[in-house]
């Protein structure tokens, strides 16, 4: 056999392991959307991936750490997708209502995921929004940055919500032009106060 054709058993090793988290995932998120999170047992991931209870957890550590890791790879697609966005932006304000742009397009375009991350599971906010918000802080300017960051996406998902939770849902294009035009004026700050000017005596 040509060695240089060979793969090296790490290689091999890191791929089969890719590969089973890749399956676990999947099947995780297919059953959280199908069943909600409380409802769901680990067994039925681990079936609908075809795989051992044994295996689950040597990449995760209970029900909640499989969520987040749902979570977390959705929003790295997510990421990629806005870092597209931002190569183009011509200003900062662009580059986080780009970000805002691609959240809520997904969340609207994927409802049962949105319903599952927003309403069923437990709330991203708890662990996820300080994470994006420091990101986003890097492109505003002013002060209280990262609590503007944080408003901002709080704003967001606010929508993406009102959107799931609305038996008529919305028009999704009209809730997102609101929620960008609303987001707008959190990029720009507070206007900076006038001074006062004293006078001395005439």
């Amino acid at each position: 056999m040509n060695e240089a054709l060979a793969v090296p058993p790490s290689s091999r090793r890191q791929r089969r392991s890719a590969e089973t988290q890749t399956r676990l995932l999947d099947a995780a998120m297919a059953v959280f959307v199908e069943s909600g999170y409380d409802a769901v047992a680990l067994s039925e991931v681990t079936e609908r991936a075809d795989l051992g209870t044994g295996t689950l957890y040597l990449y995760f550590e209970d029900k909640r750490a499989l969520y987040e890791a749902v979570v977390r790879r959705a929003l790295a697609g997510l990421y990629q997708r806005w870092q597209g966005m931002v190569a183009v932006a011509d200003t900062r304000a662009a580059r986080v209502l780009a970000m805002v742009k691609v959240a809520l397009e997904h969340l609207t375009a994927n409802p049962d995921q949105a319903r599952l991350f927003l309403l069923d599971g437990p709330a991203v906010e708890n662990w996820l929004v300080d994470d994006v918000a420091r990101a986003i802080a890097t492109f505003l300017d002013g002060p209280q940055r990262e609590l503007r960051a944080s408003l901002l996406i709080g704003s967001t998902l606010a929508a993406a919500r009102h959107y799931v939770r609305n038996d008529r849902q919305p028009n999704a294009r009209r809730l997102l032009e609101t929620t960008l035009a609303f987001c707008a004026g959190g990029i720009a700050g507070p206007k900076p106060r006038a001074r006062r000017v004293t006078r001395g005596p005439r």
